[in-house]
């Protein structure tokens, strides 16, 4: 099943997406949107699902793109469990946009290297800006990601929801 998630209340597209999900509403996945003053705090306290990787980052260093990102939060990531999302909106709103590309291709190679789940879902603000499913793969697939890892991305959310579903209460058997 694939699902979007978009930022606004209203009329939303379906697009080929089999849910649409609104990030504002009260039970939905646990997003959080960081930038990298924040984010080590987010993954160590297992505050969010889903890490929307920002793109307010500060320059660039001379030697590195800056993915907002390291590899220690990279192997924090993965062994808490947290995914970190790249939004379309950023990129089609962006004045830059090639530096934002660029710093989402670095992001998804740390990704790979250290096994960290993405997810890649529009993050519309309105329904203009959201795309459908095959577009989404596909731009998916032009940033770097492999058909698998394109296909996973977009098809994440469905499953960080169901695992969320699971772990709703505890209960101790003795």
């Amino acid at each position: 099943m694939t699902s979007d998630i978009v930022l606004f209340d209203g009329e939303k597209h379906s697009l080929g997406f089999d849910n649409v999900i609104n990030a504002n509403a009260r039970n939905a996945v646990r997003i959080l949107d960081c930038d990298e003053s924040n984010i080590r705090q987010a993954v160590e306290g297992k505050k969010a699902d889903i890490i929307l990787v920002s793109d307010r980052n500060p320059k660039d260093s001379l030697h590195f793109r800056r993915a907002g990102f390291d590899e220690v939060i990279c192997r924090l990531a993965t062994k808490k469990g947290i995914a970190f999302a790249f939004s379309f909106s950023s990129i089609l709103n962006a004045r830059d946009r090639a530096l934002v590309m660029g710093r989402i291709m670095h992001a998804i190679r740390l990704c790979r290297k250290h096994k960290v789940m993405m997810c890649f879902a529009s993050f519309a603000r309105n329904k203009w800006e959201m795309r459908a499913v095959e577009e989404m793969k596909a731009f998916a697939r032009m940033l770097g990601m492999t058909p698998d890892e394109a296909n996973n991305a977009v098809n994440s959310v469905e499953g960080i929801i169901e695992s969320r579903k699971s772990v709703s209460g505890v209960r101790v058997l003795e």
